[in-house]
């Protein structure tokens, strides 16, 4: 598996009448035979939405923008909105992939996104191979857990949104108790989970015969993911998408190849599995982008109260947030549901550590009604 470059910030352009950054990026594609125009768009559309994602932009103009890079004969487009302008830097081939760095000059547009600079927890049920005895041959039990990993490396790679925090086991029931949802959101800080099911990685027919002696004939391997994310404080489903992809697999029968090795991933079919799970990081990013950030309080004083966010989800001294109560009740099927109640208690963060927050009540209401559980929406200006 090859690491993709970072996205970095570059310089601001002081000449114009509002602020833009420039963002360079490396995008990445897997060239497939012949096919390398293909793989050069793939690869810029990629860059471009990298960096768009880190600029905390939208990622609605890319193809837009893209396409008409390709269709230029110079490498510098001139757009309108969030992407002013995009420059090639460079084209390299290197590994079966082609590599394409651009300079982008954006402008994010982040007004529906007030608390984009925070970042949320996201919980991450280790990817599930539904059937186990597709990954005989190639020996390929461990897909789920390098699928796993791999797709956090990607989420990390460009994230500004979240952290991605690994479950120690696969949550396999469709539907969480109110116990079990609290029992999470009280360990990890965070409404948000994301699970994974690999519903295919069935070998194909065989194609032709293959007279060399390393391998059989060649045969099509498939790749079918499925992930679901869901706010399960709110028991909604945020984002449901499922993603295909094959290559050829030519090794004899009982090779064995595991995938958490590097040969598994410069095979054809670990680098495009490796497309689908670097496409699936940047959905998800772009859904929890401008989705809520709520703190549980984890500790009552009498002139203080302690938050579960910190410096390390984004909070500065200073920040203020409103007090949500949340008292338990019961609905008309006889389960646990959360009621939750604005209140007029305005609070302002007065000391942070990395991963918790002490809040001070900043209108002078009483902290006498606040309760371990409570929630906390900060009202944060996005920038």
């Amino acid at each position: 598996m090859r690491q993709s470059t970072l996205v970095v910030p570059l310089l601001c352009l002081m000449s114009a009448p509002v602020l833009a950054d420039w963002y360079e990026a490396t995008g990445q594609a897997v060239i497939r035979g012949t096919e390398r125009s293909d793989a050069r768009a793939e690869a810029l559309q990629d860059a471009v939405r990298k960096a768009l994602l880190y600029a905390g932009a939208s990622v609605r103009s890319v193809q837009q923008v893209t396409d008409g890079l390709l269709t230029q004969e110079t490498l510098f487009l001139q757009t309108h909105g969030e992407v002013q302008n995009v420059q090639i830097i460079s084209e390299t081939e290197e590994d079966g992939y082609i590599l394409v760095t651009v300079r982008a000059d954006i402008f994010p547009d982040q007004k529906q996104c007030s608390n984009v600079r925070l970042k949320k927890t996201l919980m991450i049920s280790p990817f599930q191979l539904t059937h186990p005895e597709q990954a005989v041959t190639g020996q390929l039990y461990e897909i789920g857990t390098s699928s796993t990993k791999v797709f956090m490396q990607k989420l990390q790679e460009f994230s500004h949104s979240s952290n991605g925090k690994l479950l120690p086991q696969i949550i396999r029931q469709p539907e969480l108790s109110y116990q079990e949802r609290q029992a999470l959101q009280r360990q990890y800080g965070s409404p948000y989970l994301l699970k994974a099911r690999l519903e295919d990685v069935s070998l194909g027919e065989r194609i032709g015969t293959n007279w060399s002696f390393w391998s059989d004939a060649e045969r099509e391997r498939f790749y079918r993911l499925e992930l679901e994310l869901v706010d399960i404080q709110e028991q909604k489903q945020l984002f449901s998408q499922t993603y295909q992809t094959s290559a050829i697999w030519d090794f004899q029968d009982r090779t064995v190849i595991s995938p958490n090795g590097q040969r598994f991933w410069r095979t054809d079919y670990g680098k495009s599995i490796e497309r689908v799970l670097n496409a699936a990081a940047q959905d998800i990013e772009e859904v929890l982008r401008c989705e809520s950030v709520q703190a549980q309080v984890v500790v009552v004083e009498p002139e203080r109260l302690m938050l579960n966010l910190g410096s390390a989800q984004g909070l500065k001294l200073g920040d203020e947030f409103t007090l949500l109560y949340r008292r338990q009740h019961k609905d008309s099927t006889g389960k646990w549901q959360d009621q939750i109640t604005i209140s007029e208690l305005k609070l302002k963060i007065t000391e942070l550590t990395n991963q918790t927050a002490w809040a001070e009540s900043s209108n002078g209401a009483y902290l006498a009604n606040v309760q371990v559980g409570d929630l906390a929406s900060p009202t944060l200006n996005p920038k």
